[in-house]
């Protein structure tokens, strides 16, 4: 079993636990009514909605008519027109006024089918979509259709209401549809989704311009009855050069409203200035069309620092950023970026989604990436996006350190940057709600030929492996891309570090193939080398690929090469682990006394650390042997104290369960069967959580006790089996 936190290389540690259970393609069952959440994910909707009568009447039916078809599917309605037309804006606006119609809960996810970054594949969709309805993570299965098969089947009992927002195809809307009446899906996309239209029966609702009236009432919402009433010719003006597009008459009405000084006609002058000096120029900025003048107008009104804060925005990878991300782009104090970003969301240019977290429509988004290219030098725009993706990496580098306190790294040149005072949790909190970014931030950084940001965020993907099987494939993905950045740079140590790491996640996700031509590549490497820490690294994969194939002579060979290297290196942590996996091996093995001597020596040097989890691995090993020998006392005594560590620690839940599994037998070998029953019934209800499919297994082992207890027959027909605890980590 793997070292959860104590191995320097094996960066999939629950990869390889949930492997070595037969986790792949296994069902994962609803969660219990104790765990099930009911999730209300809506941004905050414009409080100055107006408009849309017709749109939302149409609306109202179809929910109505999912309300009173109870035997049938899901209603799908798909908002579709064109951008910045408020389809976003209505859609948020309408699910806020019925989510509490739907008991299950409210989903939202902008799919980025239009915008500068990848769209969001229906694979992470789900994953989200599964957590946030209460199913761990690790309980996710892998694969779109298992997924979608679990999503439908949860959202049957409870009916939830899904809003899809910025569809860029069928093929991505499809899998996230919910299936059985009771539910409500509401896609909004700029195409016509006519596939769905014609396949899943979706109802269609084209959400145009404003019409003249809707658009004056939304500037006289914004911008204050008494200016409006006092010119109201020049207001209906105003609405024309904004074409009634709902997000420039936004724009423009905000700015208005900022402005009192300024009249209405004033505005409109300026507009149409703008207006005649783009004549001509439409097509080079990707199709924002006549809502440029605008955003032109607006933009100019930005004193030099907001503007360029804006501008550089548009530069992010996506239109999504947090507070520290700005900063760095635009290289200022954090105090002066949050000051300019409320600014910026005080005019409509940006919202602010959460604390110190903000969102530009992709339109505004791609304006300014426009501006950018303008009023920037190349050699600035460069500098802004190197400050920006070196941020990303420092800060995903420190996060990793934090999850992986002991692990092996490689030495990346990468700029100091200041965080926030972080634990564990936190930063495992960050790498995972920066997912999508921090792989965005990685694909920019190999079009920018940034090998260095590339090879260091591959590096912190290895958070990755401890999320749902969903997630493994981005996670060698990035692997992939800083092996390959590694390669064009010419910088072989990273190749072969980040080979390594792949290797063990080909493994730990049944593609031994490939785990064995990383290896073995870095193996080779090292023969030519001669460098002696690339091929003890090597070995330890080797090794683990050995142990995972049952061939645990040959693991053995390889762990004891592995051992004598760090000796001689003198790396205590990486004997440690060393000495961890040659402890189990030759458990798996029959040979107790072997495997003691070598866990009484990993203890040892564990037991140096005072780190209380490091050393609860050392005696889970030692607990092991002794029960192998037949000292079952010891053994308890052992595995209590080692229970009560991993109970204490978050992520120790398979090594909790393999330790309360294997004590269960020692209880039962001395006559105290009610508590390997309670131990058993314990493990039962981890794996369960943990969707390890021995827990059906385990359960019936504990109630087969329990009954033989109960008639005072005293026998099991199937008492407790030992299972693999200890802590052995797959390389060091």
């Amino acid at each position: 079993m793997v070292d959860g936190g104590v191995s320097n290389d094996m960066d999939g540690t629950v990869q390889g636990v949930l492997l070595q259970a037969g986790r792949i393609d296994q069902v994962v069952l609803p969660p219990t009514q104790e765990t099930m959440v009911v999730p209300r994910q809506l941004p905050a909707a414009v409080h100055d909605f107006c408009g849309r009568g017709a749109h939302v009447a149409a609306l109202d039916a179809l929910l109505a008519e999912s309300e009173w078809n109870t035997g049938g599917a899901a209603v799908v309605v798909a908002l579709n027109g064109s951008a910045g037309a408020g389809k976003s804006t209505l859609a948020v606006w309408w699910a806020h006024r019925v989510q509490d119609r739907f008991p299950g809960g409210t989903l939202f996810v902008n799919l980025r089918g239009y915008g500068p970054s990848a769209p969001l594949p229906p694979l992470v969709v789900l994953t989200d979509f599964l957590t946030a309805l209460g199913i761990a993570e690790r309980r996710v299965p892998e694969g779109v259709e298992a997924q979608g098969a679990l999503f439908r089947s949860l959202v049957t009992a409870r009916p939830v209401l899904v809003v899809l927002d910025n569809a860029g195809s069928a093929e991505q809307v499809r899998p996230l549809l919910p299936g059985a009446a009771g539910s409500l899906a509401l896609v909004t996309s700029r195409g016509a989704l006519s596939e769905l239209v014609v396949l899943e029966a979706v109802r269609r609702v084209t959400v145009d311009v404003f019409d003249t009236r809707d658009a004056v009432r939304l500037v006289e919402r914004v911008v204050g009855g008494a200016r409006t009433a006092a010119e109201p010719d020049a207001v209906g003006e105003l609405v024309g050069v904004c074409a009634r597009l709902p997000l420039a008459v936004r724009v423009a009405a905000t700015r208005l409203a900022s402005r009192p000084f300024l009249s209405v006609a004033d505005v409109v002058e300026d507009i149409r200035e703008e207006q005649r000096g783009s004549i001509g120029v439409d097509g080079s900025w990707r199709g924002l069309g006549g809502v440029r003048p605008v955003f032109e107008w607006s933009y100019t009104l930005l004193d030099p620092l907001h503007a360029r804060v804006f501008r550089l925005a548009g530069l992010h990878p996506v239109p999504e950023f947090g507070t520290h991300a700005v900063a760095a782009l635009a290289a200022l104090d954090l105090r002066s970026t949050m000051r300019v970003l409320d600014e910026l969301a005080e005019q409509h240019l940006v919202e602010q989604v959460a604390r110190h977290r903000y969102r530009m429509h992709d339109l505004l988004h791609d304006y300014a990436a426009h501006r950018a290219e303008l009023d920037e030098t190349r050699g600035a725009r460069e500098e802004a996006v190197a400050r920006l993706l070196g941020w990303y990496a420092a800060v995903g580098d420190l996060a990793d350190r934090l999850v992986y306190p002991v692990s092996a790294r490689l030495a990346v040149d990468l700029p100091v940057v200041q965080v926030p005072k972080w634990d564990r949790e936190d930063a495992l909190g960050w790498l995972r709600s920066e997912r999508a970014v921090l792989s965005a931030a990685q694909r920019m950084a190999v079009d920018h030929g940034m090998y260095p940001v590339v090879i260091a965020l591959a590096l912190s993907s290895r958070h990755l492996g401890l999320g749902p099987r969903a997630w493994w494939r981005e996670e060698l993905e990035a692997k992939s891309r800083g092996v390959e950045a590694a390669r064009v740079s010419e910088d072989w140590a990273a190749e072969a570090f980040l080979r390594v790491l792949r290797g063990h996640s080909h493994r730990s996700s049944g593609d031994q193939a490939a785990a064995e031509a990383d290896f073995q590549n870095v193996l080779d490497a090292a023969a030519r080398s001669g460098d002696r820490v690339l091929r003890r690294r090597a070995l330890a994969g080797l090794a683990s690929l050995r142990e995972a194939q049952g061939r645990h002579d040959e693991a053995v060979e390889h762990y004891l090469a592995m051992w004598e290297a760090t000796r001689q290196e003198g790396d205590t942590a990486a004997e440690a682990i060393a000495l961890g996996n040659l402890c189990l091996v030759n458990v798996a093995r029959g040979r107790f006394e072997e495997a003691l001597d070598y866990a009484q020596r990993a203890w040892e040097l564990r037991s140096g650390t005072g780190d209380p989890l490091i050393i609860a691995y050392a005696e889970d090993d030692l607990a092991l042997t002794r029960q192998g020998l037949g000292e079952h006392d010891t053994a308890i005594g052992l595995w209590e104290k080692v229970v009560d560590v991993y109970a204490r620690h978050s992520g120790a839940e398979s090594h909790l369960a393999t330790a309360l599994e294997a004590m269960a037998v020692s209880l039962s070998a001395t006559g105290r069967d009610d508590q390997a029953v309670h131990n058993l019934r314990r493990t039962a209800a981890i794996l369960t959580d943990l969707d390890d499919p021995r827990a059906e297994l385990v359960q019936r082992r504990a109630e087969d006790l329990a009954s033989a207890c109960a008639d005072g027959s005293g026998q099991a027909s199937d008492r407790p089996q030992a299972g693999q605890s200890g802590s052995g980590s797959s390389d060091s």
